[in-house]
This record gives C-alpha cells, sequence and structure tokens, in this order.
C-alpha cells in the first residue's frame, strides 16, 4: 500500500478494514473524528494500491462512507482551516471527484454534453467506485451516441462500490432498459440484467443474492479480479443487513467470509502491487 508523506501526522487505528464496514481498504484516524462511529480515514480504491489514498469520511448512521478530499494534504489543509476540528469552512479540490462532477453539471446546464463529458470522465478517473459519476458519464455518452461507451459506463455504476454510493433508481433503470451491442453481450452483468431487481432487505427469499454469486464467479473467470472483489463486497453488505434467520438459510456466516476475504486482499495487492 502506498502512504502519503506526512502519514504520522494523524493518529492512524491499527488495522486496514476487511468489511463489511467499513468497506475493504478503509483505514480510519482520529483527527477530525465527530465520534459514535464518525471518523475520517484512508482509503484505496480496489486495483489503486499503488496510488495514495482519498480520504473518506464514516457517516455511521447511513452506514455508508463519502469520498471528501483527494489526498491527506488536502485535509490537513482544512483541517487546520477548520481549528483542527471538524468544522464547515471548506477548501479548494478541484482535482476531485465531487468538484468535477459539479463542472460537468454547470456544462450541461449550458446545454454541452461533449464539455460535460470530459469532467465526468475525469472524476471517474478521479475516483472510480462512486455511482453517480459513472451513471452521469452513462447518460451523457447515450445522449451524443456513443452506444459502447455508454454502456461500459452504466456497467460500471452498477459494478461500484455500494458502501459509498447504492446505484440510484434512474441508473439501475438505464441498465435494465438497455439493447445489449455484440462486444458486451457476454458481460456477466449484462447477461443477468433482467434477472436483477436490486431490491433488498424485508424479504423471505431474494434470488439477487444467488445471480450476483454467479455474476461473481464468471468476472472472476474472466480475470477481472477487483470488480469480481467490489461485487463480493456489495454481496455481503447487504446480506449483512438481512435478518439472522436470511443469513443462516443462505448460509451465510461473517467472520468466515471476512478470513476468506482477507486472503483474496492479500492476493489482490499482490498483483496489483507486486
Amino acid at each position: 500500500m502506498t502512504l502519503p508523506e506526512k502519514i504520522k501526522e494523524v493518529s492512524i487505528y491499527s488495522e486496514i478494514e476487511i468489511g463489511v464496514y467499513p468497506p475493504n481498504g478503509f483505514l480510519q484516524f482520529t483527527e477530525a473524528s465527530l465520534g459514535n462511529g464518525d471518523n475520517f480515514g484512508f482509503y484505496w480504491e480496489f486495483g489503486k494500491e499503488d496510488k495514495e489514498p482519498v480520504i473518506c469520511e464514516m457517516i455511521h448512521d447511513e452506514g455508508i462512507i463519502v469520498p471528501r478530499f483527494s489526498n491527506l494534504n488536502k485535509f490537513l489543509d482544512w483541517y487546520k482551516l477548520n481549528d483542527y476540528d471538524w468544522g464547515e469552512e471548506e477548501i479548494e479540490d478541484e482535482k476531485f471527484v465531487f468538484r468535477l462532477l459539479q463542472k460537468g453539471n454547470d456544462y450541461l446546464k449550458k446545454n454541452d454534453p461533449k464539455k460535460a463529458i470530459e469532467f465526468y470522465k475525469e472524476s471517474t478517473e478521479s475516483f472510480g467506485e462512486l455511482s453517480e459519476n459513472w451513471f452521469k458519464l452513462a447518460s451523457q455518452y447515450k445522449r451524443i451516441g456513443n452506444e459502447l461507451e455508454f454502456q461500459k459506463s452504466i456497467i460500471n455504476s452498477i459494478i461500484s462500490n455500494w458502501a459509498i454510493d447504492f446505484p440510484s433508481q434512474n441508473a439501475i433503470r438505464m441498465f435494465k432498459n438497455l439493447n445489449a451491442i455484440e462486444e458486451l453481450k457476454k458481460h456477466p452483468l449484462i447477461k443477468n440484467r433482467k434477472n436483477l431487481q436490486f431490491n433488498f432487505g424485508g424479504q423471505k427469499e431474494n434470488k439477487d443474492y444467488l445471480v450476483i454469486r454467479e455474476i461473481i464467479e464468471e468476472l472472476n473467470l474472466n480475470g477481472d479480479i477487483n470488480k469480481a472483489l467490489i461485487m463480493e463486497q456489495n454481496y455481503v453488505l447487504k446480506m449483512y443487513w438481512e435478518t439472522s434467520s436470511f443469513q443462516e438459510r443462505n448460509n451465510f456466516k461473517l467472520e468466515e467470509w471476512q478470513k476468506e476475504f482477507k486472503e483474496k486482499t492479500i492476493k489482490r495487492l499482490k498483483i496489483n502491487i507486486g
């Protein structure tokens, strides 16, 4: 894992999280903590362990983490600006995901989809596990008639990190109603799109879990390891909030999964950073 140069300026917890929540790759620190599980921390995206982490904030009541700063230096600038506490004063972080999204939105208001696409694409490069920016990008590719890039982007909107941003109903509707082009007909998510309801909790049986397991298996077979791991974490995140009886029927045991996922993470690191 690539560590920030100024990592000693924050008080980190002892271990990187495995999941379910906070998600895999999150390392908490105590500065600007609000208590009750609302902490900041480093977050390494799947496949970007060789890059410095972004800074995310845990929102405990919602069970999510939110990308807040592009790097530790930006966090420390914000922390100092707010008198070394959590505060409302903001700093400029022009090349980070939400600022880039806003720039894209501004160009949409000017009816300039091609320029909006530039910023939406840059936002996915800044942070690639957010569903919203991929959906925005997909929508504009669809608008200008680039079907291949539209379908690639809407796939990424669904295979995002649900502990950060669950796909919106608009993204799900767009995904389920697409007409698959030849290049993507065999993609495991595309093949199974009609079988997914994206409706979790409150049901005695839910076939989505079986379908997602099949998608994970095929992603692994295709060598798309990082996407497979993201979907596995998504699967477990939703399963975690099901009733204990539902978990038992699906043979879900959290501690066993965490042990196995930790081993997969170690293998992933060897692949991604050697």
